[in-house]
């Protein structure tokens, strides 16, 4: 195996939105400050989690550096569009460093070879798009993307269509499990140098007890004899010991990390196939990607939600009283399909969502792998919208725009915005 990323910087002068939205993340936690180029979903998620974590008086900082085989690139998944926008999954290899302190104290720490999931969304076509609603970056206020070209009609700020898109539209971490050359090399000599340090010790003692003290001559020979022979000794059983014990042990760590992603392959394996089939009759952009992203940064939005019951696109009853102390929730990379069928123009979809949740107990953090059970619902005559956010509504009585995951009543008209046939939406989520 190659190393030939060992070097690899993610600087800003790259100009790649990947490099740039991984940089501005780990500032996010830092300084608050959230990243310019995240889709407003991604935006309200962390503002979510952010709130979640200062209201327990925690701060968690992530230190994100490139490593491995696709540090630099080179990584990409799936793609899906529709008749305006495309969305592409990139990913790269880091290092993932995750510290969580409490009143200046740490007292949590994680790090982990990790693989940083990201996904794009970009416009197929800037005329196609000009009126479509966009959170004007300098205010926030909704208007058209056409009026912020032309200058926010709130603040006066101008923007171009690249300033706008493409945006980061959702991203996860997922274990990595390769290694590079170098990394390899120092595992393996953090097990075979003690071992051969030991191995030095128990040779030299053996050797030495039968050395002659009587006779100071005969006592130096076989010193030095018993000194060579254990070193040489110790050298050789050490190194092969020391070899053996590190593939036991890396083979015992890979049986652990299956028997833990079994159960998500076995649950997940197969089981959108039909689903994807049957969606593409009525929206043939469908795609299981499209529909794994959309869930996923759904159930987290409702997990870092004080009052979910007021979000727009969750109908289901309060969630379990567990969900207030998740202060991290972490995309496992996989979705199981569990059951799907038709009401009318409605399609019902039960889900399960794999996750790892960090839960704050008072005293300590708390690791835990979680399914998280849920029923998703949407309206199969109408087209997806694979760039829909709630944060950018048009009032289907009086036509003024507006932020419906903060606002649910038109701020002009008074009406409920309910988004019913806009998009999915989670009936129930445990």
């Amino acid at each position: 195996m190659s190393d030939q990323n060992q070097e690899v910087v993610w600087e800003r002068s790259h100009h790649s939105i990947f490099e740039d939205f991984a940089l501005d993340l780990q500032g996010f936690t830092n300084t608050g400050k959230y990243p310019s180029c995240a889709g407003q979903d991604v935006k309200y998620g962390l503002e979510l989690q952010l709130k979640r974590l200062k209201e327990k008086n925690l701060v968690m900082k992530y230190d994100i550096q490139p490593r491995g085989h696709f540090a630099q690139g080179g990584g990409s998944g799936r793609q899906w569009k529709d008749d305006r926008y495309v969305s592409s999954m990139e990913y790269r290899t880091c290092r993932l460093s995750r510290m969580i302190y409490r009143s200046g104290k740490k007292i949590y720490e994680m790090q982990q070879n990790s693989i940083l999931y990201q996904i794009i969304t970009n416009v197929l076509n800037s005329d196609s798009v000009s009126k479509e609603l966009y959170s004007c970056p300098n205010c926030g206020a909704v208007s058209k993307i056409a009026d912020l070209q032309n200058g926010c009609p709130y603040c006066g700020t101008y923007f171009e269509m690249q300033e706008l898109y493409p945006k980061v539209t959702n991203y996860y971490f997922i274990k990595d499990n390769g290694y590079t050359e170098k990394e390899i090399k120092r595992d393996i000599g953090k097990v075979i140098l003690p071992c051969i340090a030991l191995s030095i010790i128990g040779f030299i003692a053996y050797f030495c007890k039968d050395v002659n003290f009587n006779d100071s001559a005969q006592a130096i020979s076989q010193m030095i004899a018993s000194l060579l022979s254990g070193i040489f000794g110790g050298m050789i059983f050490g190194g092969i010991s020391g070899y053996i014990l590190w593939a036991f042990l890396k083979i015992t760590s890979l049986f652990v990390e299956a028997g833990k992603a079994m159960p998500l392959l076995v649950n997940s394996a197969g089981s959108g196939g039909r689903f994807v089939s049957f969606m593409k009759q009525y929206s043939p952009e469908f795609s299981y990607e499209y529909f794994s992203d959309k869930i996923v940064s759904m159930t987290k939005m409702i997990i870092f939600s004080e009052h979910p019951e007021d979000l727009p696109f969750y109908e289901g009853e309060p969630l379990d009283s567990r969900f207030l102390a998740v202060i991290e929730s972490s995309y496992t990379g996989a979705v199981a399909l569990k059951q799907y069928g038709v009401q009318g123009d409605y399609c019902y979809v039960t889900v399960d969502v794999y996750l790892d949740n960090l839960y704050d107990n008072g005293s300590r953090i708390d690791a835990r792998r979680e399914t998280i059970h849920a029923q998703m619902r949407k309206n199969i005559r109408k087209p997806i919208d694979i760039n829909f956010s709630v944060e950018r509504i048009q009032c289907k009585s009086c036509g003024t725009s507006f932020n419906a995951a903060k606002i649910r009543n038109c701020p002009h008209c008074g009406t409920r915005y309910e988004m019913g046939d806009d998009d999915w939406t989670i009936t129930w989520l445990r």
